[in-house]
């Protein structure tokens, strides 16, 4: 019988290795998505989850468990993401081939190559956003996590959340109109 975040959050403050072994492998396609979605770099996104993981394994006494162990984990990815994003001042990298072929279509149509290139153009917009709002975006739009949940990660009210979500759904409609104008 598996047991559930919350026993295994408990054996590992306790210090038993392989409960939070256990965690490790619940939780680590999610964080490592999270980063690359804030990132857009696969080998930024590995660093961040390797961080993640590494900070949760030393803070876990301090985890006071008055949320989901899932959205501690969130917040520290995201805390780290912006770090990193700060720390290298660096932009947005541009989507992998790899990437690039998820988005295309067998047969290929036109509307098929023009909801290609949409995607492709909001990948790229949403990327050149500011990390806070990218992270905002994700968490919101791409997760579906609640405002109140998305406080908590954030580490604002709920209504800070609204508003800046409110923003970064501003700034990308502004950024895609160029790209969508020609529907």
């Amino acid at each position: 019988m598996s047991k559930s975040d919350s026993d295994l959050v408990a054996l590992a403050q306790a210090g038993n290795l392989d409960a939070f072994d256990q965690l490790v492998l619940n939780h680590q396609a999610r964080v490592y998505a999270l980063a690359y979605r804030i990132l857009g770099n696969g080998d930024d996104a590995a660093d961040i989850q390797q961080d993640t993981f590494v900070r949760a394994w030393r803070w876990m006494g301090k985890f006071r468990r008055d949320a989901e162990f899932s959205t501690w984990l969130h917040r520290i990815t995201v805390n780290l993401c912006l770090t990193m994003k700060r720390k290298r001042d660096c932009a947005y990298t541009e989507p992998l081939v790899e990437d690039r072929m998820r988005y295309s279509c067998e047969p290929v149509g036109t509307a098929c190559m023009e909801a290609a290139e949409t995607a492709i153009a909001l990948r790229r917009v949403v990327g050149a956003m500011p990390a806070h709002y990218r992270a905002l975006l994700v968490l919101r739009e791409i997760e579906g996590r609640c405002f109140d949940e998305i406080a908590r990660i954030l580490g604002c009210s709920p209504q800070s959340a609204r508003s800046r979500a409110c923003k970064a759904r501003k700034l990308l409609r502004e950024r895609m109109r160029p790209y969508l104008e020609g529907e």
